[in-house]
C-alpha cells in the first residue's frame, strides 16, 4: 500500500512563479548563438528534444525569428518553454541585450499571453557586474509584476570568471550579492566541469580537486536560506582541454546535481552535441532539416527517463547533509571549514569517513522520512561501498523504473552496494517496527 503525502510547491516567496514538478530542461535548440533556422529544421529539433524526455525548453541565444517559430511548435505540441528575445530584452554576462522600459515589458507581455506553455521569461544569462545584477533585478521585478505566475529566469556565473573566483575570494560574495539583488524565482546556477582546467588523475579528469563541489555548496546553502529551488545546468559535450568525453561524465553530473537537492537539471551542449544538423552554410545556418542524434542520445535519454522517475521523490526532499571522503579538496580550508559535514556526527550512518570516492546525501520530507543517496563519483570504475548504519532499518529502493518504493530488506544495519561508474542508488529507510508501505508525493 503507497501512503500518499503532499508537497507545497516551490518558489521563491518573493516572487509568483511556482515549480510543482520536477523538471528536465535544455538551453537553446540550436548549437550555435543567434542561428536562424526555418520552421522545418526547429520542428525537427524540437521533436528530437520532446522524444530525449525533456519537460521544458530555454530558448536562451535565441535568434528571435527562430525563437518565434520555436514559440509557436512548443505551444502546438504541449512543451514548456522558457523564451529569450534579445532584440526586446535580457543580457548576457556583462552585455545588456536591451534596456527595456516598463511600457515595452508589458507590451511584450500583452503579445505573448495567449501562450500556455510560456511559463516564463529568460532575462539574463549569467550576470556579474554591478550594473548587470541591477539592470536583471528591474527586468525579473518587471515581468514578475506584470506577468503573475510566469518564470523571471536568470542564471548565475560559476567562479571560473574572470572576476569572481575563488582565488580572489570574490564568488561567495557574488552569490549572495546576485541572490539579494535579482532576487530570481529559483536559484540556478551553471558548472561544466569536464574543461579547462580540469584537475586530471593518471590523465583523466576526476573530479576530487574539482571546484564544482564549493559552488554546488553555497548555492545549495544560500538557496535553502532563501527558501529558493536549486536549478543546475550540467554539461553533456566535450570541452576545451578535456582529451575525451564519456557519457558517464554527463551521469555523474545528474546524479551529483539530485544529491545536492536540485529541483531542475539543465542540458548544456544539447542542440551541439546530442541533436546535429547535418549540414549549415558559412553563416551557421541549416541547410538541411533531417537532424541526425548525436553519440550519446540513447544514454541520455535513458538517463533522462530515470532523472523522470527519481524526480517523483525528489521534488518532495530537503537536502540535509552532504557527507564527501578525505580525498575531495583535501587542502581547500574554505571547503572544509563551510561544506565538509562530519558524517561521524550522522543520526543514520556508522562511519568515521567514507570509502574513497564514495558520496553520501541524507534528505528527507516535511513528514520525515529518510532518505540516503549514494553516489559513486569515479565515472571510470565500478566501486563497492559498504555503508554500515548505526540502527536496524527497513530498506526501501527508489525505483528508477517507475519511481514506487521496494522494500529489499525489512531489517539490516548495513548497506552493501555495487555501483557502476558515475551511478547513483537511491534508498529510503524506515523502522522495522513501522507499517510497511510505498510513499506517493503529489503536489498540493
Amino acid at each position: 500500500m503507497d501512503k500518499k503525502i503532499k508537497y507545497k510547491a516551490l518558489g521563491n516567496p518573493d516572487r509568483s512563479y511556482r515549480q510543482s514538478e520536477f523538471i528536465v530542461s535544455t538551453f537553446n535548440i540550436s548549437g550555435n548563438s543567434g542561428v536562424e533556422m526555418s520552421r522545418e529544421a526547429v520542428g525537427k529539433a524540437i521533436e528530437k528534444m520532446k522524444d530525449l524526455g525533456l519537460t521544458q525548453i530555454e530558448l536562451g541565444w535565441a535568434h528571435h525569428k527562430t525563437g518565434a517559430i520555436a514559440l509557436e511548435i512548443c505551444e502546438k505540441i504541449g512543451m514548456n518553454v522558457i523564451w529569450q528575445d534579445t532584440s526586446l530584452f535580457g543580457g548576457f554576462q556583462g552585455k545588456i541585450h536591451k534596456k527595456t522600459t516598463s511600457d515595452e515589458i508589458k507590451k511584450i507581455i500583452k503579445d505573448t499571453e495567449h501562450y500556455t506553455h510560456l511559463v516564463g521569461y529568460y532575462i539574463w544569462d549569467e550576470p556579474w557586474e554591478d550594473g548587470d545584477l541591477n539592470t536583471a533585478a528591474e527586468q525579473t521585478e518587471l515581468f514578475d509584476r506584470y506577468a503573475p505566475g510566469r518564470h523571471a529566469f536568470s542564471v548565475m556565473v560559476p567562479n571560473y570568471n574572470p572576476d569572481y573566483t575563488w582565488e580572489n575570494g570574490k564568488y561567495p560574495t557574488y552569490v549572495t550579492q546576485y541572490l539579494d539583488t535579482v532576487n530570481p524565482s529559483v536559484a540556478s546556477v551553471d558548472f561544466y566541469p569536464f574543461g579547462e582546467g580540469t584537475v586530471t588523475h593518471h590523465g583523466e579528469p576526476q573530479l576530487d580537486n574539482s571546484n564544482v563541489w564549493k559552488d554546488m555548496g553555497i548555492v545549495r546553502s544560500e538557496a535553502q536560506k532563501r527558501n529558493m529551488p536549486f536549478w543546475f545546468y550540467f554539461q553533456t559535450l566535450r570541452m576545451s582541454q578535456c582529451p575525451k568525453y564519456h557519457f558517464s561524465m554527463t551521469r555523474l553530473q545528474m546524479n551529483y546535481a539530485l544529491l545536492y537537492g536540485a529541483k531542475c537539471l539543465q542540458c548544456y551542449g544539447l542542440a551541439a552535441s546530442l541533436i546535429c544538423p547535418d549540414k549549415l552554410d558559412e553563416k551557421r545556418r541549416v541547410l538541411e532539416n533531417d537532424y541526425s542524434e548525436g553519440c550519446f542520445y540513447d544514454d541520455l535519454k535513458s538517463m533522462i527517463a530515470i532523472v523522470k522517475q527519481l524526480g517523483k521523490t525528489f521534488i518532495a526532499l530537503e537536502s540535509k547533509h552532504i557527507y564527501h571522503g578525505k580525498e575531495v579538496l583535501t587542502n581547500d580550508a574554505y571547503f572544509n571549514e563551510n561544506f565538509r559535514e562530519d558524517i561521524k556526527n550522522d543520526d543514520i550512518i556508522m562511519l568515521d569517513e567514507l570509502p574513497f570516492r564514495c558520496t553520501i546525501g541524507i534528505l528527507s520530507d516535511s513528514c520525515d522520512n529518510q532518505y540516503i543517496a549514494i553516489l559513486n563519483r569515479d565515472y571510470l570504475s565500478a566501486r563497492t561501498f559498504c555503508i554500515p548504519l548505526k540502527d536496524n532499518f527497513r530498506i526501501y529502493e527508489v525505483s528508477k523504473a517507475d519511481s514506487k518504493h521496494y522494500c529489499i530488506n525489512d531489517s539490516t544495519d548495513i548497506l552493501n552496494i555495487t555501483l557502476e561508474p558515475s551511478d547513483m542508488a537511491f534508498f529510503r529507510i524506515q523502522k522495522p517496527s513501522d507499517e510497511v508501505c510505498g510513499i506517493e508525493y503529489i503536489p498540493e
